[in-house]
């Protein structure tokens, strides 16, 4: 049975990766479409995972910029699930439009790229992210800037540069914790198993004195009490 299920776990992968390549493609012939089938593809994508999305907290639509933990690479379908038809424009390392999947993805849709390897990159995000928050986008970013592979339960510490960011253009922040994701994916044999996904989402605010630490202490709490049982 279990090599049954990785057989159509396999296939299932398969198939939202095709999607999602079919959707790059689109964007790429009408960047009109990208909201829409970017979307779509998200959801698709998470529906593959997903037996139920539990949203804890609720979404302010006054805050400029969102920041959560990052756990899997479909945490960014997720959070567009989540938002429905809002755009939102990611912060993300360059390295993301280079790979072929996601070339127009990335490169149609808005999203903010961010090279690590030069020290100015900081001042064309800032202006970036400046310019989208006065359009009314809200802005996303992942402060760990990777995500943890060994352990889904801990945060990685956070980067200075979304602090720097936030501080800068005194934008009004709100923190959100992805619980569950990560364990969709079982190994030895790989296969797929939909979990009940949950998003907490922490109250907003501006930025104040030791704001970024207490907000990745929070967010801790949020994880150690999720996975209480596992740690």
């Amino acid at each position: 049975m279990m090599i049954l299920n990785s057989i159509i776990s396999s296939l299932k992968f398969i198939y939202g990766f095709s999607y999602l390549a079919i959707v790059s493609l689109l964007i790429a012939i009408n960047p009109k479409w990208e909201l829409k089938l970017r979307k779509k593809a998200s959801e698709v994508l998470i529906n593959l995972i997903a037996k139920e999305i539990i949203i804890e907290g609720s979404i302010d639509p006054t805050a400029n910029i969102i920041m959560g933990n990052h756990t899997h690479t479909l945490d960014t379908p997720l959070i567009e699930t989540v938002y429905k038809n809002e755009k939102i424009i990611w912060v993300a390392k360059d390295e993301v439009a280079k790979m072929p999947i996601f070339k127009y993805l990335v490169t149609k849709t808005g999203m903010i790229l961010a090279n690590r390897n030069d020290k100015r990159a900081i001042i064309k995000i800032l202006k970036e992210v400046k310019k989208n928050v006065e359009n009314g986008y809200k802005v996303a970013i992942f402060p760990e800037g990777t995500r943890n592979k060994k352990d889904y339960t801990k945060l990685l510490p956070f980067k200075n540069g979304p602090k720097g960011i936030v501080e800068k253009l005194n934008l009004k922040v709100q923190p959100f914790v992805i619980i569950n994701l990560p364990k969709a994916f079982k190994s030895n044999p790989f296969r797929i198993e939909k979990q009940q996904i949950k998003v907490v989402f922490l109250e907003s605010f501006y930025p104040y004195e030791g704001w970024y630490e207490k907000m990745r202490e929070n967010m801790q709490k949020i994880l150690d009490k999720e996975y209480k049982n596992e740690i």
